[in-house]
């Protein structure tokens, strides 16, 4: 009776993680006026990135429908296993709700235990890459929710945006609303707090000094702390080695990650989107 993780394409697990560590990916879907697109099966960040720098349609996403979910539930797993499936924040999406509605549907054949990250993206991602990585050395169900409580408690995310536009638009403002306005010239910080996003700081100043902020509060969080440590961005190269150097200068890194934003964070954060994702080990 095998334990499998499952999570949804909003976590931006590079797929050659994904595959490595067998995690099932559910697509959440992209749309651009009246064509719709599942993420990651129809449409990836290049296209996507492409289209929204280019087009005047102003994409949009929404939930799977509980057979997605069923889909990869039953294609993953076998009767007797157990999955743990690990979702975007109920705040940001309904995602969760449409597993929590497959779990039932698949009756008493499978355990599925279905959590509410509280977080997106490789924050996400990062969370249940840890599950994974128990779940292929052996470690039981009670060990595996530990840790990923454990994650849920400890990790930590800073990222900064071009613009609060999309993020408005797009109602996944959360808390960030105290900056709207007033930013010519200024960048903000943001983190993800309670399962939404948080205002952490205005910075005036080129990317650099952002992004030793960004590491500043990581360091200052974590210490001399080992990290598994994941750079998200909207296809920037230039910017993420600013910030992984950065990184290096001040953090104990074990395992680096680049993760490229899919077009389910990058339709809410916008293309200028950079941050870091650090967690202990």
């Amino acid at each position: 009776m095998a334990i499998h993780v499952v999570t949804d394409s909003s976590s931006d697990i590079p797929s050659k993680l994904a595959s490595e560590y067998q995690i099932g990916i559910v697509p959440l879907n992209v749309h651009f006026g009246e064509e719709v697109f599942k993420d990651g099966v129809d449409i990836w960040s290049e296209e996507f990135y492409h289209r929204l720098k280019n087009e005047q349609a102003v994409p949009n996403t929404s939930q799977p429908a509980p057979g997605e979910f069923l889909k990869v539930y039953q294609t993953i797993a076998k009767p007797g296993d157990t999955i743990i499936s690990i979702h975007i924040s109920g705040e940001m999406s309904g995602a969760v709700n449409s597993a929590r509605i497959a779990a039932e549907m698949l009756g008493d054949e499978y355990q599925v235990i279905v959590i509410d990250s509280r977080f997106v993206s490789m924050v996400l991602g990062l969370i249940a890459i840890r599950a994974a990585k128990l779940a292929a050395l052996g470690g039981g169900l009670e060990e595996i929710l530990a840790a990923v409580d454990r994650c849920k408690e400890e990790i930590a995310v800073y990222f900064t945006v071009d613009s609060l536009e999309h993020l408005a638009r797009t109602g996944r403002i959360g808390k960030a609303t105290a900056f709207l306005g007033g930013l010519l010239n200024i960048k903000p910080i943001l983190g993800i707090s309670g399962g939404v996003i948080v205002p952490i700081e205005k910075i005036r100043g080129n990317f650099q000094k952002v992004a030793q902020q960004m590491v500043g509060k990581l360091s200052e969080k974590f210490g001399d702390r080992l990290l598994e440590v994941s750079i998200i961005h909207t296809e920037l190269p230039d910017m993420v080695t600013v910030l992984k150097q950065e990184a290096e200068k001040s953090l104990q890194i074990d395992h680096f990650h680049n993760s490229i934003i899919g077009p389910i964070v990058g339709t809410h954060a916008g293309p200028f989107t950079i941050g870091i994702v650090a967690l202990p080990l």
